[in-house]
């Protein structure tokens, strides 16, 4: 099999070479890597000429990121496709792995990612955490019955081309600019989800990520549960298309998508999206959405639930102080680094 690397840049000069190197050092004979730069304005096409005859350049005006992996994907010709972030970079066995677990039947192959620094340093910490390693049957029945299953983001997936083709042909009244929420997110309903339970990507975190929450912005929780609730009517045409039926009760048994729901409903009640919703609502859904796995051990599925509760009936402080502890750490507010701190003494 032949290995397609597509990795889409812009702006990213600093990494971008990196990423690139990565791509060549996978140790396997057929790999090709392609590179589309996205109208780039500092000197990332500097960086990516160094590597002119080892890799196929696509230049472009500036589209966006799905634009970007569509033009790549339409130039590479490998079996096995991943799309690398230019700040990611993969492990040099990457392709072995996949090879060893190879089936016909995969939509996708998901990996775990090892989280480093703006340096290239490990942080220790590793994306996604597996309560169990999770089986195709379950990471289907997931997807069916809660909108949602544990997987990493863009690098840490690979698919099969047909796969990728398939999805990227399809017409549908989604729009995102994120290749994965289409890609991660169709997958379940087209094939087997294959997990192999190893870093094989490193993901960088250098407070710059595309998509990342670096301050706590009131406003742009309304506008993650919209687009979580178009995803799920992604995934439900995707399913319908290969004549599978999506619960009609997922999207409120989902329990990232609660989190969410709690954190707009709790910070900009005047701009959640849900009309009539209220804290009793968002409270019982969570306790009936404690029934599906989603991927989470038990003791997870508590944590976030009483989590939901603090946020929607606490206090307005206390609220915007979860909800930055949850998603914009960097933001965290005084009192609650110093109590984490403490927290993490007496552990």
């Amino acid at each position: 099999m032949a290995l397609s690397v597509v990795i889409p840049n812009y702006n990213y000069a600093k990494f971008v070479g990196a990423a690139i190197r990565s791509a060549l050092g996978i140790r396997w004979p057929k790999v090709e890597v392609i590179v589309v730069d996205d109208g780039s304005t500092d000197n990332s096409l500097e960086v990516i000429g160094t590597f002119a005859d080892r890799i196929t350049l696509v230049e472009q005006a500036n589209a966006g990121q799905m634009p970007s992996c569509v033009n790549g994907f339409r130039r590479s010709s490998g079996d096995v496709v991943i799309f690398l972030d230019s700040d990611d970079a993969l492990h040099p066995d990457v392709m072995t792995e996949i090879a060893a677990v190879w089936t016909e039947k995969a939509s996708k192959f998901q990996f775990q990612m090892r989280t480093i620094d703006a340096d290239g340093n490990a942080t220790g910490s590793i994306l996604p955490q597996y309560f169990v390693t999770p089986t195709p049957q379950q990471i289907r029945e997931w997807a069916m019955t809660a909108g949602v299953y544990p997987t990493p983001p863009g690098s840490g997936n690979a698919y099969p081309r047909g796969v990728v083709d398939q999805i990227f042909s399809i017409k549908t009244d989604f729009v995102d600019r994120a290749p994965d929420s289409y890609l991660v997110t169709a997958a379940p309903a087209l094939g087997d989800v294959i997990t192999i339970a190893k870093p094989l990507v490193d993901y960088r975190v250098h407070g710059a990520n595309h998509g990342a929450f670096l301050e706590l912005e009131d406003d742009r929780f309304a506008r993650e549960v919209d687009v979580t609730r178009r995803r799920v009517g992604y995934f439900r045409e995707i399913a319908a298309s290969v004549g599978l039926s999506v619960a009609p009760e997922t999207l409120n048994r989902n329990m990232l998508f609660l989190c969410l729901r709690a954190a707009s409903y709790a910070l900009r009640p005047d701009r959640h999206p849900l009309a009539k919703d209220s804290a009793g609502r968002i409270i019982a859904d969570f306790l009936r959405a404690l029934s599906y796995p989603q991927g989470f051990s038990y003791s997870q599925r508590m944590s976030l639930f009483f989590w939901t509760i603090a946020v929607v009936a606490g206090p307005r402080r206390l609220s915007r102080s979860l909800v930055s502890w949850r998603y914009a750490p960097t933001s965290r507010p005084r009192l609650m680094r110093v109590a984490l701190n403490v927290l993490r003494v007496v552990r």
